[in-house]
């Protein structure tokens, strides 16, 4: 029997339906601080490895995934694409993806990729395989409808999701991904929003900081600024993000959109930041 992970946000992060979330997805392509318009898939195009995208409630960080989503399109499909994002419940013990079963949405099933994440588990054994950690986390949940417009029911998915700030572990966890996805067609992503409940100049000032140490790709220097500006709630998957994509030879991290929340709520006082940011051969 299937073990099926069900959406536990669909009607409310987002849209709860088939016909509605379409609608909602292609309004945040067009819409004002969107992507410009549709996506449209294009050849398979190897230079993209990775994106950091956000995963707050559509109607705040909808439109800055939609940059990083066009960006996927534009380069073509892929059969295998890792999620990896913050364990906001602590659900894990530090670090938890699943072996088997399917992910639901209103757009219908993605399969989890059973080989790929044995390779993963053999390699990396500090990762935990647990169904129950993945039931209540939004942070990989929140991208799927996104990669379903896309890519349609082609791809195999990669969850994993992750509280352990520890440098050197999230490093290990990006090069035995790039292990398991060797020689694979395959895209790597990092759920993480940034910024949290300060002014929107603060914010700002403090996630350009942050943005441009990921696109220095230096694992030790990302931690570094995210910390001490507390602007990456996926600190450990944008960790591991790095790692994994310069492990597969990438050269340049490139910010594709940044806002607030206050860009949403026209409320400035306490923000949260949002960013895609795309990482490239």
């Amino acid at each position: 029997m299937v073990r099926v992970r069900k959406p536990a946000y669909a009607g409310s992060w987002y849209e709860g339906t088939k016909e509605s979330l379409l609608a909602q997805l292609h309004g945040l392509f067009k819409g004002r601080l969107g992507y410009g318009g549709l996506p449209v898939l294009g050849e398979y195009d190897p230079r993209l490895l990775g994106l950091m995208v956000p995963h707050a409630g559509y109607v705040y960080s909808g439109m800055a995934a939609t940059w990083a989503y066009g960006e996927a399109a534009k380069h073509g499909p892929r059969d295998i694409v890792v999620v990896m994002g913050p364990d906001h419940h602590m659900a894990s013990s530090g670090f938890a993806t699943m072996s088997e079963g399917v992910w639901r949405t209103p757009l219908g099933d993605v399969e989890v990729d059973r080989q790929t994440v044995s390779l993963l588990l053999s390699s990396a054994p500090f990762v935990e395989d647990s169904f129950h950690a993945h039931a209540f986390e939004h942070s990989v949940e929140i991208q799927l409808p996104f990669l379903q417009l896309i890519y349609g029911s082609s791809f195999k998915l990669i969850p994993i999701i992750i509280h352990d700030f520890n440098l050197d572990r999230n490093i290990m966890l990006g090069k035995a991904l790039y292990k398991a996805l060797e020689g694979k067609k395959a895209i790597v992503l990092a759920s993480s929003d940034m910024s949290h409940y300060v002014p929107a100049r603060e914010a700002e000032e403090n996630d350009m900081k942050t943005i441009r140490a990921i696109e220095s790709l230096d694992e030790k220097l990302v931690h570094s600024v995210a910390v001490n500006y507390e602007s990456l709630c996926g600190l450990g998957p944008v960790i591991a993000l790095v790692s994994c994509v310069k492990e597969m030879g990438c050269s340049r991290a490139t910010l594709l959109k940044y806002y607030s929340s206050g860009e949403i709520t026209a409320d400035y006082g306490g923000v949260v930041g949002y960013a895609s940011v795309a990482f490239f051969k």
